[in-house]
């Protein structure tokens, strides 16, 4: 019988172990229904229904399990590029569409939609959250700003960047309502007081890092990739400190998401591995996707666990077992 330290290594070095029973079984991918869809971006809902960008039809998809179903939806601007999404506490589906300059809604219950036009011209809508309250946050990439969008009002506000052409990307809000995001060219994280528009910005301990995506983990604490120091990255907000994880392997972080337990699971540019990073040991795992050449994309976590990542080169949806993964990290 293979060692818990064996176990580790093999995964580490991408491989999985002969003779490893579970291995088999740890992930189950679905086909998407369109071929060539290019899935992207990923958001799962409380029915654990997975959400997802189909890139090369401008289309939102939507896969449930439990039915073994995928639906696709399309905004009503041809050709819009959805570049991200994100599920609203009553459901329905907001996405940002970079061509069309404009926030989406869909209904999945009526497949309807509304389409909001963003005030700045040629913003480059990028990144999307909503917050406690139903509003919509989103990051302007060329725009310089951070929008936000009021449902109830249907009214839109934007706030400005100090920082020129800091080109915000990734952006989440905590429990207390309070938004986070990055500037990918000033290598900056940003907190944005919802109340008056205050921002606060920390710069990285390091240059050209160039953070794209960023994940709230339940403690509070934010983790982010650096695309030069090839690392994970963490801020406290408590402490106002950074802290970097250099990947055992390389690599640049592509996605990344905060399971309820606390591990950090992110996806790899140019790989076909899911990696795995426990803040409480600060070991590593690098686990390969499925057998061939694969590219794993968004990444998210279901209400029971499970990670789910669109591949990009199989045009598949995977779902990884979060109970084999903990497997190897009981002693």
């Amino acid at each position: 019988m293979l060692s818990r330290a064996a176990l580790l290594c093999g995964l580490a070095l991408g491989g999985l172990p002969a003779g490893l029973a579970w291995a088999s079984d740890a992930f189950e991918l679905f086909a998407i229904s369109t071929p060539h869809a290019y899935p992207t971006r990923i958001a799962i809902d409380k029915s654990n229904v997975v959400w997802f960008i189909q890139s090369n039809f401008h289309r939102i998809g939507s896969f449930h399990a439990g039915k073994n179903a995928f639906a696709e939806y399309a905004p009503p601007t041809p050709k819009s590029f959805p570049s991200d999404l994100a599920v609203g506490a009553d459901g329905r589906i907001w996405t940002v569409e970079s061509n069309a300059n404009q926030l989406g809604v869909l209904n999945p219950a009526s497949g309807s939609w509304q389409e909001y036009d963003i005030p700045t011209i040629e913003s480059l809508p990028s990144r999307i959250a909503v917050d406690p309250q139903g509003r919509v946050w989103f990051t302007q990439f060329y725009g310089n700003k951070v929008g936000m969008f009021d449902p109830r009002r249907e009214t839109f506000k934007e706030f400005p960047i100090r920082t020129p052409a800091s080109r915000p990307s990734g952006i989440v809000v905590d429990r207390k309502g309070t938004v986070w995001f990055l500037e990918t060219q000033g290598n900056k994280l940003v907190k944005l007081n919802p109340g008056d528009g205050a921002m606060r910005e920390f710069e990285l301990p390091q240059a050209f890092e160039s953070p794209r995506e960023i994940a709230l983990s339940n403690s509070g604490m934010l983790w982010f990739g650096g695309h030069i120091g090839r690392n994970l990255m963490s801020f406290n907000p408590a402490t106002a400190k950074f802290s970097s994880f250099a990947l055992p392997r390389g690599g640049v972080i592509e996605s990344l998401a905060a399971a309820g337990d606390g591990k950090i699971y992110f996806t790899l540019r140019t790989s076909s591995k899911i990696g795995v990073f426990d803040p409480a040991t600060r070991a590593f795992l690098e686990i390969d996707a499925a057998p061939g050449k694969g590219r794993p994309g968004g990444i998210g976590i279901d209400a029971k666990g499970n990670i789910w990542f669109a591949d990009t080169e199989k045009n598949t949806l995977s779902r990884l077992d979060a109970g084999m993964v903990a497997k190897l990290w009981q002693k």
